[in-house]
Parts: structure tokens; sequence; C-alpha cells
């Protein structure tokens, strides 16, 4: 076989490319032709969001506040917190409140440590339930299926397992274990006990409102688990710096539970504090107790002593100056007597070294440094003055000092009764109304935010993933071949396709069809760049090649042919793929003999020419496909068919097989004139693009241009699209 003729080509190497401009309109192309990812990720989002405000339980918040006033010592108007520095009694208070003194009494009274609830079916059963109450804001059970369970002691080995209770007939009931298996059978109103795993086992149910057969779950926690879960949920702070009021708040799935609970926890801290206060004073009374009668009898001491020195030397005043030391000396000695017996009660409790003791130490000396400056000053007296100087400071003191503890001990009986504390409560919490979560306008917002966040997030990663390339300037610079055509997707022909896979219809070409398509625009506009690319070519032959399956070269060649074949001229298409060809389900045939059986020398060449419904038209279909498509497309009646026909066409287009699956198309391609690679739109990589022109010049084809198909039209505008120009007709 000789072949013809044919230049030497030369190619360029490609030119390195560096592309690190951020195209804002890149980016907004693909978030545009991504918008349908984007809005099914929001729309699920919103979904899922409301999904969850419908199975969510709502929680509800109750609060109640409580007054600190501040603590004074029992000892008249000493108060000892003066002696050290800042206020620690609010948050003293307010550790209390969260201790398990006062919790577990809480827990114990309102029996916190069971738990019972419906059994309702997963997920949405809760919820449905709730509706078919007709209140939505609450959580506990409706009227039908009511429980109270006010006593339940189980084995160690239940504690914290989930039991089962099912209602049976005429207020009985039966008891199971997680495993169902048999506990006990009971009535309600009746405490019922066994032997459950060799340990006694009580239950006492109070009231059970339920149709036979309904099911509850019923369970008991340990007391330090319910006090913990308790204290996750309380909370408590200070209503401003300083301000002594306490504002308790807990929330939960019941709103009657809630408001009870932060009740019964204010009503129980403020009567552990009258508690306290009540024991403290009981103390401090029993130590006046023992002073009172000390002070009395040397108060009367001090005056019988007073009198006698009066009638002995007749009535002496003090002068002014001696009276002003009179009154400083006993004031100094009433605070020292003071110090001095709260000493001696704080001694009752602590040890010298302790912080308190100290600084009652200190405040002591203090006041003797100043008592013997005052001493000093009363010597240089006259006798007289001194003695009754003396006799009167005694008397005033013990006087005061008796008054003072006689009013204290009065007030600590007071204290004693149990009716007295430091703290109050000043308002106590109500049942609410509205729930605090969820909160479903915030959870609807989020939604969306997160949804159409996250479909962005996929649109990039979508695109990235790809790693294909549309830039028709980037294939240009990369393998140094010029784009001729960029190719719009065409929801007519995916109408086309979907007929002819379904066999809905016989044939159809969307040239034919659909003439102010804008992708036969495009193919328009690529028959306009052949007519003066290809006038240096050796015969007027044009292989349609890609570089894998299903780019749209079937596509491609019949609606160019088409196009061709409207101006007049005699268009030849021969679908040479002899693996997959389908040419013929384009153009309404049945596959019947064809190129397969004129190169095997079956058929002779007039045989395998099928006139077309398009006027000069003509098309060479695949034939019966054979076992070996490359060796028939290497023998000499191949090259002899193609040279007979470019004398009788003006144009013969053939549709290849992919390049880099099999070498059919380097075969074809070293016969045709010139050779037109089909890119399917983002879906080659560079590498791939660079491995087929690499390909094709290795075997000595032809490659002049590449066209660019199923261009997304909308992402395309703002994106890659920049490099397609459109135009329409307006119809009148």
């Amino acid at each position: 076989m000789t072949s013809a003729p044919h230049d030497v080509r030369t190619y360029a190497p490609a030119p390195e490319v560096y592309d690190d401009e951020i195209d804002l309109g890149d980016l907004v192309g693909v978030l545009i032709e991504n918008r349908w990812l984007i809005l099914a990720i929001t729309f699920l989002a919103v979904l899922l969001g409301l999904t969850y405000t419908f199975v969510a339980t709502p929680i509800y918040k109750a609060d109640a506040l409580i007054q600190v006033e501040e603590k004074k010592s029992g000892l008249g108007d000493l108060d000892i917190n003066t002696l050290f520095e800042g206020d620690t009694s609010t948050t003293a208070e307010i550790e209390i409140l969260r201790s398990r003194l006062v919790l577990g009494e809480v827990v114990d009274n309102l029996n916190l440590d069971i738990t019972t609830e419906p059994n309702h079916f997963p997920i949405f059963g809760a919820a449905l339930a709730r509706r078919a109450c007709g209140d939505t804001r609450r959580s506990a059970p409706c009227a039908r299926q009511q429980i109270q369970v006010d006593t339940l002691n189980l084995p160690t080995p239940l504690i914290g397992q989930q039991l089962t209770l099912i209602a049976g007939p005429t207020n009985n009931f039966e008891l199971q274990d997680p495993e169902n298996n048999h506990l006990l059978t009971g009535k309600v109103g009746v405490l019922n006990q066994t032997i459950a795993l060799g340990e006694p086992l009580s239950i006492f149910v109070a009231k059970l409102q339920a149709d036979e057969g309904d099911e509850f779950h019923v369970a008991r926690q340990s007391k330090l688990e319910t006090i913990e879960d308790l204290q996750a949920l309380l909370g408590i702070s200070e209503k401003g710096k300083g301000s002594g009021i306490l504002a308790i708040s807990l929330q939960g799935k019941n709103p009657e539970d809630v408001r009870q609970k932060v009740n019964e926890i204010a009503n129980v801290y403020v009567r552990q504090n009258v508690d306290q206060k009540s024991a403290e004073a009981q103390k401090t009374l029993a130590f006046l107790d023992e002073q009172l009668p000390v002070v009395k009898r040397e108060m009367e001491i001090a005056e019988v002593a007073l009198n006698a020195y009066r009638l002995e030397k007749g009535s002496v005043d003090l002068p002014l100056e001696t009276q002003a030391i009179l009154e400083t000396i006993v004031a100094i000695e009433s605070q020292l007597n003071g110090l001095q017996q709260e000493r001696d009660k704080v001694m009752q409790g602590f040890t010298s070294a302790h912080p308190m003791v100290i600084a009652l130490d200190a405040q002591i000396e203090r006041w003797n440094g100043e008592l013997s400056e005052l001493n000093e000053q009363v010597r240089e007296l006259p006798n007289t003055q001194q003695e009754v100087l003396r006799l009167v400071r005694d008397t005033e003191v013990n006087t005061v000092l008796y008054t003072s503890l006689l009013n204290t001990a009065q007030e600590l009986r007071v204290v004693k009764a149990g009716t007295v504390g430091n703290v109050r409560v000043v308002d106590y919490a109500v049942t609410p109304y509205e729930s605090v979560k969820p909160k479903k306008i915030v959870i609807l917002v989020w939604s969306i935010l997160l949804g159409g966040f996250v479909g962005v997030v996929a649109a990039f990663l979508r695109k990235a993933l790809q790693s294909g390339v549309d830039d028709p300037e980037l294939i240009e610079k990369q393998i140094n071949v010029p784009v001729y055509a960029t190719i719009l997707h065409s929801k007519n022909q995916d109408r086309i396709s979907a007929n002819l896979k379904s066999n809905k219809a016989i044939g159809g070409i969307l040239a034919v069809e659909n003439p102010d398509d804008m992708a036969i625009e495009s193919l328009r506009n690529l028959r306009t760049a052949l007519h003066f690319g290809m006038m240096d070519v050796k015969n007027n032959c044009i292989m349609i090649a890609g570089p894998s399956p299903s780019v749209g070269k079937s596509f491609v060649s019949v609606n160019l042919a088409a196009i061709m074949a409207s101006t007049g001229k005699k268009v030849l298409v021969i679908d040479g793929d002899m693996r997959r060809g389908h040419l013929h389900q384009y153009l309404g045939l049945e596959r019947r003999v064809g190129l397969s059986d004129f190169i095997s020398g079956e058929v002779p060449i007039g045989k395998v020419l099928y006139a077309t419904t398009i006027p000069g038209l003509t098309l060479i279909p695949t034939g019966y496909i054979p076992p070996n498509p490359s060796e028939l497309l290497l023998h000499k009646r191949f090259n002899n068919c193609l040279s007979v026909l470019t004398s009788r066409f003006d144009h013969i287009i053939i549709d290849s097989p992919p390049i880099l699956a099999v070498t059919d198309a380097t075969i074809i391609g070293q016969l045709a004139g010139a050779c037109l690679m089909v890119l399917n739109a983002s879906r080659h990589p560079m590498r791939e693009i660079e491995l087929s022109a690499q390909r094709l010049r290795q075997a000595d084809v032809n490659l002049r241009g590449v066209i660019i198909n199923d261009l997304e039209t909308q992402g395309r505008q703002q994106g890659a699209g920049k490099y397609n120009y459109q135009y329409s007709y307006a119809k009148t």
C-alpha cells in the first residue's frame, strides 16, 4: 500500500503555564453551575433543622430569687467579718445551695432518683404523643397516660437499669427487668414486695392511668448520680455585685416539675439556714448564760464599792477633763470585754493558731496599748480623784457589758426559737408557659446558613475533585492547538438522547429538529472556521476524535455533517468506531452492512453508502461489529476507499474511537487531512489532554484544533464562558 504524500509538520513545545490569578467570574461560575447541589444541601439542612424542632423535647426554665443578708456576730455590734478583707458570704451561700447537703434533701423529698416515662416509638413517638394530647409545649404524659411511683427499692444490680412497667386490668401491673424477664405483678396503691436477684424489691405505684398493655419505663438512679445531674442543670448567680440577691434557675422537660424543684431547693435552703442559725444561737446562748452571772456579780460589787467610798469621803465631783478620760476608758474597756468574750467563744471551736484568733489577739493588744496610755494619765491625778475614777469606771464598764450581754441573750433566744435566719425567698418560681429550647427561628436561620455554607464548600470541593480543564486559553497554551469552538449544553439534545434510548423516537438530529439551538450555532461557527482552516490539508477528510468515550464525538460528527450539507455541499459521514458506533441511530436507520463489511470484502462500496433524509448527507455505518477492528482499518481497502470518496464528496467526516482507549484513531488520523479533538467540559485533566495530543502527533496525525463540548450555559456565562459568544434570534 502506497500512502499519499503529506507535509512534514513540526510543533513547537507547549509553553509552561503559570496562572495564579483568581478570577471572580470563575468562582461565580462554579456557584451557578452547582446551584442545584447547593440548593439541595441547603434544603436538606433546613429539613433536618425542621425535623429537629419537631422531635426535640421542649425545655422549660423556672427561676426564683433569694436574699442573703449580711452575717453579724452574736455579741452586740461587733462584726468579726470586719477583721478580714472582702466579703465571701455570698460566694459561700452559692456553694451551699449547690451542695449535696441541700440537693440531697431535695432529691429525698421529691423522689427525684425515681424516673418514669411512657414507652414511645423512638425519635418521633414522643413528639407525636405531645401533639396527640393537643399541647406541643409540654413533655409530660397527657391525661391518657399518667404514672406516679412514690417508692422503688431495687436490688443493687438493677440500680440505674431501665425497667418496664406494663399496665394490666383493674389497676394491676407487671414489672419486668431490662431483658423483659418477669419481676413481680403488683397493684396500684399497695406496697408490692418480692425478692429479686437475692435482694428485696419493693414498689409503690400511687397512680396509674393507662390502657391495658401500655408500657412505661421505670428506673432508679443512685442518689449521688441524681444529685450530680441536678447540679449540672442548676444555675445560681448573684444579681449585681454585692447585692446579696441570688437567682436560682433550673431547666427541665416538664414545666410543673421544674417549678416544684426550684421552690423545693429554695425552701430546703431557707429551712437549713434557719436550723443552722438556731444551732449557732444555742451555742452562743449557752456561753452567755455562763457569763451573765459573773458580769452581774462584778457589776454589783463595783456599785457597792463606789457607794461606800462616797459615803466615807462625801460627794466627790470629777472635773470635765477627768470625765472625758473616764468616758474614753469605759468605751475601750467595753471593746476589750467584747473582744475577749468573742475570743473565748471562737476558742471553743479553733486553736490559737487560727487566723480569726490571731486577728482578735491583735485587736485586743492594740486596745490594751491605748488603755495603758490613759492609765498613765490617771496616775497623775490626785489620789481622791484616782480612786473615784477607778470606782466609777468599774461600775460603768460592768453595767454596759451586762446590759449588752443581756440584750444579746434575748436576741439569741428569738433566733433559737427557729424563726429567724439571714436568708429569705424574695420570689418563688412560677410554672413557665413558653419553652426556652429549642429556639425554632434560630435553628431555622442556622440551618439555612450552615446548609448554604456546606453547599458552597461541596461545590468547590466537587470542582477541585473533577480536576478537569475547561478554559480554552489554558488548553491552547498548554498543547499549542487552537480551540475552534465551545459548544453549550443543550437541553433539546438531552430530550433527543432520552427518546433514542427509550425507543420513543426513530432518529433525531438537533441541527434538523432545533436549528436555532445555541449548540448548533456554535457548530456553525466551527463550520466557518474549518472553511478557512483546511485550505492547506492533503484531503477533505476530517476525523472527529476524543480522549475517552462519551465526550460527544458522535453528536458533533452528525450535526456538523448536517450543517455542512445544509449549505448545498455533498457530505459523507463515516462511523469509524467499529466497536461501539451508533451514528445510524441519529439518522433513524437499523444496524446493517457497513464499513466493516466493505473492508472485509463482503460487499462493494456502493452497498454501504446510504442516503439520508437530509439532502446532500450520506452515511457509511459501522456495519456488523467485527472481532478485529484495528486490523481492518489497516487494510488497503480502507485507504483506497477514502481516496475514491474524497473526489466524490465535498467533505468527509469520520467519527473515530477514543484516542487513549484503542489505536483505531491514530490509524484513521494518518489517512485524514485533519483531526479535531472533542473534549467534554471539566471532565479531562490537563495530563489526559496532553497525552492525547502527544499520541496523535507521534502517529503523524494533523491535529488542527480542539472542540470543547457540553459547556454549562449558566455557569460558563460567568466563568469559562467568557470565551463563548452568544447570539440569539428573537421570534416575531
